[in-house]
């Protein structure tokens, strides 16, 4: 349930929608053959969706090792695509006068759960379904005993013990903050209201009426026969058990069946029955922030006006889906790799989006290199390579870290350590590499060091969760910082990075806003008086101040880059 989705949205805003042909054009499906030859994914199915004809795509396997090509029958997860199901449920409930979407969470929670409030405000069930609730991504007390499988152990006494103890930091209804445990809690409040469980109300209310007989949380034989096994990077990995908050990505299914879905959605406004009509309600626009320039409907973010789009994400998987009602199109895309395939979405649903070519992963070569030549001589090749052939290979930083982690699932974990060595080495200004460093210096027991990378990787990157929740485990007190407001009102201005880029730093209520040019404006979050951060994206911006003492520039950290910018207003 990774939080991709608004990277995909963003780059929307720049392109034409114009006819498009009913077939998958050899473009994409081009493109998708360069992801699996070059090990970016394992496999990829797309179902595209024009009026009343489908046209399916499918390369590569169900497993990197002796797997059998996938088709529109395997299996996948979809993660977080499950959040439309429970809005839809929800609707249903909403249409039939069981519910309401104004009603208080409380109003369903067991009578001793104490539920958040704020300025004497109560969350509503509309609240969690646009992700306006308040409530964080993930619960702060979700203490991952598996990595591989994170939500596996959750329960529901202590998703009960969450909310009753968590404040609230922002105002109800005030932002969209994307919010994994606040769709959860809606499914479970769905199970208390039906006295069901949240996988009987999907298959009752959804996948038997739409004939989806391979839609489920839990596998079904005949599933299990067809399951594309998940891969983090090039390694396989468990699949996600996700019970007590499946109704945020616990779904598991096909393209197949996910056609008769998207299918289902595209017609809600056209056939008259009690699913359709629940599918319509859960269109509809429920919340706009012209500040966040944020507009959602019960689960599905709508943009540019027109479009309902969602995606998903869990340890060994990615999906997109993406549905154009006005002009009767859909598209779902999934995986069976840890690598978002949001991009062929969008090509499809808008023909004049450029696909990024695709170069080989260095980390193919590389691994080659370390298993003929050892590790020390790998780690030369690969410097070496990356100066005198660095536009031949794709050099980014996952590269690397996927490659470290496949060594890792293969139980090589000094190689594994020695990959993520190098990789804190060749972008210093990059999170996630101090965070799997800090995994694989826990694992191998040297926890000071391990402490000492998570700390890193929270200090580039605030939003890390995993680092957060890692040291709190292992008692490490984390600073919580606060900014005055005149402190806030010293950084506003224009602060110009490029000839045609700029970012607007703005301030209200005692909050800080970034707008780049061209983008959404989103909420950035103090993690020192001058340095704050973005949720959506891993990038953190920091202020710097003259001789005088006064703020004239800021620098963007970003992937790696480092941006210096001018204020210039």
């Amino acid at each position: 349930m990774k939080k991709l989705l608004f990277i995909a949205l963003a780059l929307l805003f720049s392109f034409q929608v114009k006819a498009q042909d009913s077939k998958i054009p050899n473009e994409v499906k081009e493109y998708i053959q360069s992801r699996v030859e070059n090990q970016i994914n394992v496999g990829i199915v797309v179902g595209y969706i024009n009026g009343d004809t489908v046209d399916y795509y499918s390369f590569g396997n169900t497993a990197q090792e002796n797997g059998t090509p996938v088709n529109k029958e395997s299996v996948f997860e979809i993660g977080s695509i499950s959040k439309t199901f429970t809005a839809t449920l929800l609707a249903l409930k909403v249409n039939s006068g069981e519910m309401s979407l104004d009603d208080p969470i409380s109003k369903y929670l067991p009578e001793n759960i104490k539920t958040p409030t704020r300025n004497g405000k109560e969350i509503t069930l509309k609240h969690l379904a646009t992700h306006t609730s308040g409530l964080p991504k993930l619960p702060d007390n979700l203490l991952q005993t598996d990595p591989k499988n994170p939500y596996v152990d959750y329960t529901y006494e202590q998703l009960y013990s969450f909310i009753s103890s968590h404040e609230l930091t922002v105002d109800i209804g005030s932002v969209t903050e994307y919010s994994n445990v606040g769709m959860g809690l809606l499914g479970h409040i769905l199970e208390l209201q039906s006295e069901k469980t949240y996988e009987e109300l999907v298959i009752e209310h959804i996948a038997n009426p739409l004939e989806m007989n391979d839609t489920r949380l839990a596998f079904t034989q005949t599933m299990k026969k067809r399951l594309a096994k998940g891969h983090a990077g090039l390694s396989e990995t468990p699949n996600w058990d996700i019970i007590t908050l499946g109704g945020a990505g616990g779904i598991r299914s096909t393209v197949s069946d996910m056609v008769k879905y998207i299918k289902a959605n595209i017609n809600a406004n056209t056939i008259d029955s009690k699913l359709h009509n629940a599918m319509s309600l859960a269109h509809k626009s429920a919340y706009k922030n012209p500040d966040q320039k944020a507009e959602m409907a019960l689960a599905w973010f709508i943009e540019n006006g027109r479009f309902l789009m969602h995606n998903g994400a869990t340890g060994g998987y990615c999906a997109m889906s993406a549905i154009d009602k006005a002009s009767k199109r859909g598209v779902i895309v999934l995986t069976n790799s840890n690598e978002n395939v949001d991009a062929i979405a969008i090509k499809l649903m808008i023909p004049s989006y450029p696909l990024k070519p695709i170069k080989p992963s260095i980390a193919k070569v590389l691994a080659k290199e370390i298993k003929v030549n050892g590790i020390i001589k790998a780690i030369t090749f690969y410097k070496e390579a990356k100066t005198k052939q660095a536009n031949d290979y794709n050099f980014e930083v996952e590269e690397l870290n996927t490659l470290g982690y496949q060594f890792f699932a293969e139980d090589k974990k000094d190689i594994a350590l020695e990959i993520f060595k190098l990789n804190v080495a060749e972008f210093p200004e990059a999170s996630n590499p101090y965070d799997s460093l800090a995994e694989a210096y826990l694992e191998n027991g040297e926890q000071e060091l391990a402490i000492q990378n998570y700390k890193k990787s929270l200090e580039l990157n605030p939003a890390n969760d995993n680092a957060r929740d890692v040291l709190k485990s292992l008692k490490v007190n984390i600073k919580e910082v606060t900014v005055s407001k005149e402190m806030l009102e010293s950084y506003t201005g224009k602060y110009q990075l490029a000839p045609t880029f700029a970012i607007t730093i703005t301030t209200k209520d005692g909050r800080l806003f970034l707008q780049a040019t061209a983008q959404p404006q989103f909420e950035i979050f103090p993690s020192d008086y001058n340095t704050f951060f973005l949720k959506v994206v891993e990038a953190r911006v920091e202020f710097n101040t003259n001789s005088k003492g006064k703020v004239d520039s800021m620098t963007l950290f970003q992937n790696g880059q480092v941006l210096p910018g001018k204020r210039v207003e």
